[in-house]
C-alpha cells in the first residue's frame, strides 16, 4: 500500500507529463497566452463573487453583537476566511480550465469548406402595390443621389425657420 505522499507525488508527475504534452502540442508562447487569459478571466469572476460575499457578510455581521462578540473582529476573521477560499477557488478553477483546454486546429474540415463556397447570388427587389415586377438586373444598379440646393445648416448656426434659436435647439433635435 502506498503512502499518501507517494500517491500525491505520482499524481503530480502524471499531471506534469500531461501538461508538458499539451504545452508541446500548442506551443510555449501560445500556452503562456492562454494561461494569462484564463487566469485573468477567473480572477475577475472570483473577485466579483468575493466582493458580493463581503457585502452579504457586512449586512449580517451586526447580529454577532447579540452573541457578545465584537462585530469588527468577527468581520475581519470571516472576511479573511472568505479571501482564502477565493484564492483556493482561483487555483482550482485555473488548473481545471488549463487541463480541459482544447485547441481547435485552424484548418476547417472539408464539410465546412463545402458549405462556405460562394453560392450564386440572386438579387431580389421590392415592388410596390401598383408597380409591376421589374427584371432584377435593371433596378439593382440604379441609385439616385440627393443633391442639396442649399448649404447644410451647422448645429450652432441660427435655424433657417426664423425662430432665432440655434438649429440644434429648434429643428435639429433628434
Amino acid at each position: 500500500e502506498m503512502a499518501s505522499d507517494e500517491v500525491s507525488d505520482a499524481i503530480w508527475e502524471k499531471l506534469k507529463v500531461k501538461y508538458a504534452k499539451k504545452e508541446e502540442q500548442i506551443g510555449v508562447e501560445a500556452m503562456r497566452t492562454y494561461e494569462r487569459i484564463i487566469m485573468l478571466n477567473i480572477i475577475d469572476a472570483q473577485w466579483k463573487d468575493h466582493l458580493l460575499s463581503l457585502d452579504h457578510l457586512k449586512q449580517g455581521i451586526g447580529l454577532v453583537g447579540y452573541g457578545q462578540k465584537d462585530p469588527l473582529v468577527e468581520y475581519k476573521k470571516q472576511s479573511f476566511d472568505l479571501f482564502q477560499e477565493m484564492l483556493d477557488r482561483i487555483d482550482t478553477s485555473t488548473i481545471r480550465s488549463l487541463f480541459n483546454l482544447q485547441v481547435v486546429s485552424e484548418e476547417p474540415p472539408e464539410a465546412l469548406r463545402q458549405r462556405r463556397l460562394p453560392r450564386r447570388s440572386t438579387t431580389l427587389t421590392f415592388t410596390g402595390p401598383n408597380q409591376g415586377a421589374a427584371p432584377a438586373g435593371e433596378e439593382a444598379g440604379k441609385t439616385k443621389t440627393v443633391v442639396r440646393d442649399q448649404p447644410k445648416v451647422g448645429r450652432n448656426e441660427p435655424c433657417p425657420c426664423g425662430s432665432g434659436k440655434k438649429y440644434k435647439k429648434c429643428h435639429g433635435t433628434a
